[in-house]
């Protein structure tokens, strides 16, 4: 029987750096910050989801899922940085993360490891290239345009070393601009004045970070365009 085609969708596949530093238990606490994260990213973003999240047995500090909203996956996949980030494990919980962009051949599973397909296999590849750059990346995109992808990646170049200079507050700070909340609103959740969240925002580069964002949004809106 032929497989089944889908539409164009994101594969995320992520690696955690460094997770021989936590416990057994701290080791729980990461997949349960993931899991919330995760329950976060479908409260926000309903349509968003294709796949959800799964952990891969066989190598402990690696997850994956699939987005259906192609053009927010890296909004989301900050968002989901962001929570690591400010979940109060030490050393802060960071991840490697790439992006694949494509078809899916094998569709409909209730683990993303058990689909296959075009986005899977760039997904798959990203985190392969980051693997060699351990100390300098953080997050790859393939969208199977070379072009395109040469392109992306010089933006990805700079956000990543961007956001590894975030402190907690700034990434707090950032956690919930994310979820569409005004200065204000984010000032009385973390319980300080307006202005320390501008600062914090400010510090953090976030308007240059926010143009760059956009800008990987409007590129991968075009990947999946035929």
């Amino acid at each position: 029987m032929p497989k089944k085609k889908t539409s164009c969708v994101a594969v995320l596949t992520a690696d955690i750096i460094r997770s021989t530093r936590y416990t057994t238990v701290e080791r729980r606490r990461v997949d349960r910050v993931l899991a919330k994260a995760f329950r976060d990213v479908i409260r926000l973003y309903p349509t968003a989801l294709h796949t959800k999240l799964a952990f891969r047995v066989t190598a402990g500090d690696e997850f994956q899922c699939v987005f259906s909203d192609v053009p927010q996956s890296f909004h989301i996949l900050t968002y989901l940085r962001a929570v690591c980030a400010t979940s109060g494990l030490s050393p802060a919980l960071t991840f490697r993360a790439s992006l694949g962009i494509g078809d899916i051949s094998v569709s409909g599973k209730t683990s993303p490891y058990e689909e296959d397909g075009q986005a899977f296999v760039r997904s798959r590849r990203g985190l392969e290239q980051l693997e060699k750059e351990k100390r300098t990346r953080w997050t790859k995109i393939v969208t199977g345009n070379p072009e395109a992808d040469s392109a992306i990646d010089v933006i990805l170049l700079l956000l990543d070393r961007t956001q590894k200079d975030w402190t907690v507050p700034q990434w707090e700070a950032v956690r919930w601009i994310l979820m569409g909340q005004t200065r204000e609103q984010v000032a009385k959740k973390l319980s300080v004045a307006h202005q320390s969240v501008t600062k914090r925002l400010a510090a953090a580069g976030w308007h240059s970070f926010k143009i760059s964002s956009d800008y990987l949004t409007r590129r991968l809106n075009e990947a999946c365009k035929p």
